[in-house]
């Protein structure tokens, strides 16, 4: 019973954010000006937001291990796993919350493949659909939808004044070389190819999807389209190397390169276009990212190529499938056959989408509220 006049002190409750990005560490994830550069970033700082109005404050993991006392109750909260998992929930027993990814599942390929025995750990488990089958029964699976920050499509250029065709993608690959050589020349860059080479074979047997990587399929893309006036590349890193690149496709990109460009002026650049490459890194049941809802918000039509059930979360009306098509000829002589009238009918599908009930679970609001719900409800069991 209650002593009369004594009021309760409420419990200190605190989710750990376990991460491992230097930009991200000393509580910089929570800073939602900061996160808005990075795809998906905002939902972050959102979520720190919406559990700090239920009494929950959040910390980065390094924070938190310089000071890893004085809170009633604590939980993680894990992207991907890290160096610092193992620590928070095997050494300092702190319960495993909710475990989540944005990557690619083909970046996060040792997570992924390790899946059935990491999800043990956590009480909740939240990633792409096509994940589901590989988690512990013990854990309760939550789908993983991007999380968009505003789907309110902008106001469009005329379509007529619009240039041909982009791709924005950052010049990275998987898997890096295709074929390894040793150089003595230089033996630690070698041996480090080599070993990547032998990591992506090994993951490439386990894992089908693993087999499914897009880059080779951009590369195709530049090599045809770039040879001539009718697109522009822009990206990080195009202006180097090319892992894997012939001649007439370092050419390619050589005309068709325009840039980089911030992650903020990504809409204002699509504008522009009529149409958007929209290759994803994998194929990967339900892993389904930025890249088509900024081409859906910006008035530009994306030809998707990327989850292979993407229609069954995006109307087929609002992007032209690359499945659909022999090759790149094909699809080419395809979008320059699209009338005005066409175009308009992919553009009015896709705002009807963006409006509907059926898009809101790919919103940053949808994916903060359904995590919110579960670390707030992880509290309970303590």
């Amino acid at each position: 019973m209650m002593t009369e006049g004594v009021v309760p002190v409420e419990q200190s409750r605190l989710v750990v954010f376990d991460v491992d990005i230097p930009p991200f560490m000393e509580n910089r994830a929570f800073d939602a000006e900061l996160m808005r550069q990075y795809p998906g970033g905002s939902a972050t700082a959102a979520l720190a937001a919406r559990l700090r109005l239920n009494g929950v404050r959040m910390q980065t993991v390094d924070v938190f291990l310089r000071n890893p006392t004085g809170h009633d109750k604590v939980v993680v909260h894990t992207n991907d796993t890290t160096r610092f998992t193992r620590t928070l929930i095997h050494e300092l027993h702190i319960p495993g919350a909710l475990c989540s990814s944005a990557e690619s599942p083909i970046v996060a390929r040792r997570f992924y493949s390790d899946l059935p025995e990491i999800s043990k750990w956590y009480k909740n488990v939240c990633l792409y659909p096509g994940a589901q089958s590989r988690v512990a029964p013990s854990s309760h699976f939550e789908p993983f939808y991007w999380p968009y920050p505003d789907l309110t499509p902008t106001d469009s250029p005329d379509w007529g004044t619009r240039r041909f065709l982009t791709l924005i993608n950052s010049n990275k690959r998987a898997f890096g070389w295709p074929a390894p050589i040793f150089d003595v020349r230089h033996p630690r860059f070698s041996a480090y190819q080599l070993l990547a080479s032998w990591e992506a074979n090994r993951a490439r047997r386990k894992d089908s999807w693993m087999k499914t990587e897009l880059y080779v399929d951009r590369l195709e893309a530049i090599r045809h389209f770039g040879s001539s006036d009718a697109l522009d590349l822009y990206g990080r890193g195009w202006d180097g190397s090319t892992s894997g690149a012939d001649e007439a496709t370092r050419v390619a990109i050589q005309q068709s390169y325009r840039g980089e460009i911030p992650a903020l002026e990504k809409l204002q650049v699509l504008e522009q276009y009529k149409y958007c490459l929209c290759f994803e890194n994998c194929s990967f049941p339900g892993y389904i990212t930025e890249k088509i809802f900024d081409c859906l918000v910006s008035g530009t039509i994306p030809v998707y190529l990327g989850a292979p059930d993407v229609s069954d979360a995006i109307p087929a009306g609002t992007f032209i499938d690359f499945r659909d098509f022999t090759g790149y000829p094909e699809l080419d002589a395809f979008l320059r056959g699209i009338t005005t009238a066409e175009a308009d009918g992919y553009r009015q599908a896709a705002r009807t989408f963006l409006a509907s009930a059926d898009a809101r679970k790919f919103t940053e609001e949808h994916i903060v509220t359904e995590m919110t719900r579960m670390l707030l409800d992880s509290f309970e069991d303590q």
